[in-house]
């Protein structure tokens, strides 16, 4: 059983591979490169880094899935972090290490202990910036242990440790800082790194370093066109073969259905981005699978266009159904886009019934428009249960870049944290009540008693309302509402933070709302709240400084 002083890492569990869908590269494709990247993993005298490098759409999270399990089965997988753009925990670099800290120590018990002997001196360290980080939570425990071990150390391959999608982190800065660390000290730590991520240039630069024996860089987008087609032809073929195969009516189906032809038309349309092969087949994964096949090769192709023009095509046409007011209400369109705005603003994934009830919404509603839309979203396979959430970060791009999406299909991302904003506001009024926790005595602290569970919808609202509010459009007029929340119920929400043990995060998130937006009335009520905090005692896990004040 792990150590409680772990816990003090606070890691982030829904960034590992095990709380992922593991469905990383059909059988029979990425052959010659998951074997190169098996042979890398297993060689004990190879560069420490791997950087996968391909644009977005290459499939770099799909290999890194099957790597993971390749690993995994060879005992050798450290740990993984797969980053989400937008989530706060899997897009905040500083959860990394202390992430991939704790998936290690799990694995290595000689790392652990010399782990925990650190973590008894600097229980903070998840607040230290990257560099130390690196120093206090790799460096130094892998040295110990590497010294404790090199009598009976043996050939054995070290352990890999994967992050994934590393340019999705929202603080570059930190990006930078953390690979200038890893590179500097990568031959002197007993473990490898596999790292994926778009060619960002905060991150393309740090690997152009004069350091070049220190890591191998694989330009996914750069192999042969040839081999990514046959991958990509084999992937649409498998998979449409399927779809007939699996069809309640088979009779639907014309003879040789899919056609060669329709299949090379796809795949040249592809080029290199599996994410197109991905999101075609899910969209012809319906009941008139043979129409939309049809659909889908008769777009018109142009050459000379950027290479994300097909992908756009495609997301255009998926969407062109449930967004066309000729076979749409209106209302129907704008919840559609309404429940797209709330899904790419979100901080964190939440299950169906979570999104309704911060859209203020019936959960059918929800269902209703993603399911003519689930080609690109990811829609719950039962009623109100399972995470919301888009397939691939293209399709955001795809809707919120200017001069990408008809304008009829944009999404707004500021108009979408101000409906998440209002939501969360509208959920504070009314659920924050005096000792929601069902504390049973104000004289213990949370640690030493059974409290009630704050609800999901609760929970996020009380730690996000004010980042929405930050990235609302006309947030101004949020401050009678906010006012009336944070002047009636301003303990009640101290309260939820302190069960959620996250007390000392009340001043941050109040500062939030000071923005260039936020007008002098929201800083005489954030003076007026600060003046409220600071007679509350220090100790934030005891109730009474709640119920006292």
């Amino acid at each position: 059983m792990l150590s409680d002083d772990l816990e003090k890492l606070k890691h982030v569990s829904s960034a590992g591979i095990q709380a992922l869908d593991q469905d990383g590269c059909m059988d029979g494709t990425r052959v010659s490169l998951l074997n190169d990247l098996q042979r890398w993993s297993l060689d004990v005298t190879a560069h420490r880094i791997f950087w996968l490098d391909g644009m977005a759409g290459t499939g770099k999270s799909a290999i890194a899935r099957s790597l993971c399990r390749f690993l995994h089965e060879k005992r050798l997988l450290g740990g993984s972090f797969f980053c989400l753009r937008g989530n706060e925990s899997r897009a905040n670099v500083r959860r990394i290490l202390p992430t991939l800290a704790w998936f290690l120590a799990c694995h290595d018990t000689h790392y652990g202990e010399f782990l925990l002997h650190i973590l008894r001196d600097a229980p903070d360290v998840v607040d230290y910036t990257v560099e130390r980080q690196f120093e206090f939570l790799l460096e130094r425990p892998l040295r110990n242990a590497c010294v404790y071990k090199q009598d009976t150390q043996t050939t054995r391959a070290p352990f890999v440790l994967v992050i994934d999608a590393l340019d999705e982190c929202a603080d570059a800065e930190a990006v930078t800082k953390l690979l200038k660390k890893l590179l500097s000290v990568s031959k002197n730590i007993s473990v490898k790194f596999f790292l994926t991520s778009r060619p960002e240039r905060h991150i393309l630069m740090q690997f152009k370093s004069p350091q070049s024996d220190l890591h191998r860089i694989l330009r996914l987008h750069d192999i042969e066109q040839d081999l990514v087609a046959a991958d990509i032809s084999l992937y649409l073929n498998t998979r449409l073969e399927d779809i007939r195969s699996s069809s309640s009516y088979p009779l639907r189906f014309p003879p040789n259905w899919p056609a060669r032809r329709d299949i090379e038309i796809l795949t040249h349309r592809a080029g290199r981005l599996f994410i197109y092969a991905f999101t075609a087949v899910k969209y012809i994964e319906d009941e008139d699978s043979v129409d939309r096949l049809l659909a889908l090769t008769g777009i018109t192709f142009d050459d000379n266009q950027p290479f994300y023009w097909d992908l756009d095509n495609m997301y255009s046409l998926v969407l062109s159904a449930a967004l066309d007011p000729r076979k749409r209400r209106n209302k129907e369109i704008y919840m559609t886009k309404r429940i797209l705005g709330a899904i790419f603003a979100i901080r964190e994934p939440l299950y169906l019934s979570d999104i309704a009830r911060l859209l203020g919404v019936p959960p059918d509603d929800i269902r209703v428009n993603i399911d003519r839309i689930h080609a690109v979203v990811n829609v719950p396979p039962y009623n109100e249960d399972g995470i919301v959430s888009t397939f691939h970060v293209s399709f955001v791009d795809f809707l919120t870049t200017p001069g990408r999406a008809p304008e009829n299909m944009r999404i707004t991302l500021s108009a979408a944290h101000h409906n998440l904003a209002d939501g969360c506001l509208q959920i504070m009024n009314s659920d924050l009540h005096f000792n929601i926790a069902e504390c049973k005595t104000s004289y213990l602290p949370n640690s030493k008693q059974m409290l009630a569970t704050i609800s999901v919808p609760l929970k996020y609202s009380c730690l996000h309302w004010a980042h929405h509010i930050e990235a609302a459009d006309n947030a101004p007029s949020f401050l009678a509402h906010l006012e009336n929340v944070l002047m009636e119920k301003f303990l009640f929400w101290l309260e939820v933070l302190s069960v959620l043990g996250m007390a000392g995060l009340a001043s941050s998130i109040i500062s939030r709302m000071l923005t260039a937006e936020a007008t002098v009335s929201y800083s005489l009520l954030y003076i007026s709240i600060t003046e409220q905090l600071m007679t509350i005692d220090a100790k934030h896990d005891r109730k009474s400084c709640y119920f006292s004040v």
